[in-house]
């Protein structure tokens, strides 16, 4: 269909196969083999189709085990949800610390902010990406990572029928037609993940998460503040330590979530392309860490690297947009047209 961005590892050598498969899935995960596969064969098709302000893809692939770690997450920047169906195959992992089993039929709903561990067996899927915010806000900020809409629920047989359509007909719509079904189909998914089914996910109050959004958003605006601490997190918002904590039991604590923000935070710095150069002991300094030595055991131990190698690494993907977030479309775009050129 006219506008869609085709990659496949047909279009290349074998030997270069597994590199082009790795580059297609790089912002959201990294695809590898399983450890029991004698010989290294990597098949993979992607087909992205933009409608309007819609992100849509169709991908087939053989079984890997894909990846998506804290790394990933900060290099793409991705601030939405994925949702996919799984058209073909099946997939087990670990979705933050939720253990998943995914069959052919299901939909299951991945947090491009959160990390996950998955095998896959050879398959398809259909995945569109919706936005956080009015997702978020519809399901009042409730943890939506990994979890899944079951094959034979009614209301999954109609999300599904309705993204296959509106993938099959996607290049005939307006653009103004097309912000509306995206629309729609957002409506419909949030009705999904409000069926009485699901209402187990409700163990948090709104005024709880309320709360939550609250304070995460001030720790974002205020990472550099040298005062940033549980006790000054109870002061501003006048809440007791007790009710801080309960509230953020889920994540480790609240001294765990600001350490996790601040390590984050070192590494977007550590590894932007246009960065100041900053020692590592001024981001330390900069990010609350009392010297450097600090900072490397708690790097360390959240990325697998230290700060040294991080900056050396400067793995930076490509096109953003006015956000600073990845373009998913302009990447595979980017990516197409690489191929096209080395023939």
């Amino acid at each position: 269909m006219a506008g869609d961005i085709f990659i496949s590892t047909d279009l290349v050598d074998v030997d270069r196969r597994a590199d082009l498969w790795r580059e297609a899935t790089k912002p959201l995960f990294d695809a590898m083999p399983y450890p029991d596969d004698e010989v290294i064969s990597t098949e993979g098709t992607l087909i992205a189709r933009p409608i309007g302000s819609i992100g849509l893809a169709y991908s087939k692939f053989s079984r890997k085990i894909y990846v998506r770690d804290r790394r990933t997450v900060l290099q793409s920047g991705l601030d939405n949800y994925l949702v996919q169906i799984m058209t073909g195959g099946s997939l087990t992992g670990d979705f933050n610390g939720l253990d998943v089993s995914i069959r052919p039929g299901d939909i299951v709903i991945m947090d491009l902010t959160q990390t996950f561990r998955n095998q896959a067996t050879a398959g398809s899927r259909l995945s569109f990406y919706i936005p956080r915010q009015p997702l978020e806000k519809a399901m009042n900020g409730k943890n939506l990572h990994g979890l899944i809409l079951r094959r034979e629920w009614p209301v999954t047989k109609l999300v599904t029928g309705y993204l296959r359509g509106l993938y099959s007909v996607g290049g005939q719509l307006s653009p103004m037609q097309a912000d509306a079904t995206h629309e729609a189909a957002v409506t419909l998914i949030v009705a999904a993940l409000k069926e009485d089914a699901l209402d187990d996910l409700a163990g948090n109050s709104v005024l709880k998460l309320a709360l939550r959004q609250r304070i995460l958003a001030f720790i974002d605006q205020n990472l550099n503040l040298p005062e940033l601490s549980p006790e000054f997190i109870v002061s501003r918002f006048h809440v007791s330590r007790s009710h801080l904590y309960r509230t953020f039991a889920d994540d480790g604590g609240i001294a765990k979530v600001l350490r996790d923000k601040r390590l984050d935070a070192a590494f977007v710095e550590l590894t932007r392309k246009d960065a100041a150069a900053l020692s590592i002991t001024e981001i330390s300094y900069r990010f609350g860490f009392s010297s450097s030595n600090q900072l490397l055991r708690a790097f360390r131990a959240r990325f697998g690297m230290t700060p040294s190698q991080a900056r050396e690494e400067r793995v930076i993907l490509r096109k953003s947009n006015e956000e600073g977030h990845l373009d998913l479309v302009t990447y595979y775009a980017d990516l197409r047209a690489q191929i096209v050129e080395e023939g």
